[in-house]
């Protein structure tokens, strides 16, 4: 029996290939009412593109969630509420990757718990596991720790120095001074 008060699913759908959604994924995709659609701060939806290859999102309805690239709290916790307003309905919200790691459909996903609604997290493949395997390698092994890091964040940076494999996420709009750093580090 469908549940009538709706139920959020925020789905990963990898690192950008349509051949790493999850089974999951796309079971979700083709049952869901509604498609929560991110919208970052240029008009390119990716998230889209590479769902459609799959699943023609166009014949469901859609629900585009403005998602700001910002550091600004207030203007994030604005943007996370609109997201989590959205009820009674099943909603696949999608997101890059996996919404356990680094996703801002998290904080829709909390929101929406606290407001007393269904919502589960989806695992999507990740875009640390996905490059590693492209590259034919291992990201750790044994007892090798794995390390990620938020790289746009300067306190991240503090953690470099400790043992383990480090991954930097979320770099992009700090690519060059990230990049400074780790060759004035030697790495």
């Amino acid at each position: 029996m469908k549940n009538m008060r709706g139920k959020l699913y925020s789905v990963g759908i990898g690192p950008g290939d349509p051949e790493l959604l999850t089974l999951k994924a796309v079971r979700l995709l083709k049952e869901c009412d509604v498609v929560a659609l991110p919208k970052g701060d240029t008009d390119v939806m990716t998230a889209k593109n590479i769902v459609n290859q799959v699943v023609d999102l166009d014949k469901k309805e859609q629900l585009i969630i403005y998602m700001p690239m910002t550091k600004d709290m207030a203007v994030m916790d604005k943007a996370h509420q609109e997201g989590a307003d959205a009820e009674g309905k099943n909603v696949v919200f999608i997101t890059l990757g996996c919404p356990t790691v680094y996703a801002t459909c998290i904080y829709v996903h909390k929101l929406v718990l606290k407001a007393g609604y269904d919502a589960e997290l989806v695992a999507g493949v990740t875009s640390i596991c996905a490059v590693a395997a492209k590259l034919n390698v291992s990201l750790c092994e044994r007892a090798e720790p794995l390390i990620v890091l938020p790289g746009s964040y300067k306190e991240a940076s503090k953690l470099l120095d400790g043992p383990g494999n480090k991954v930097l996420m979320k770099s992009a709009s700090e690519i060059a001074r990230v990049r400074d750093e780790l060759k004035e580090r030697g790495v």
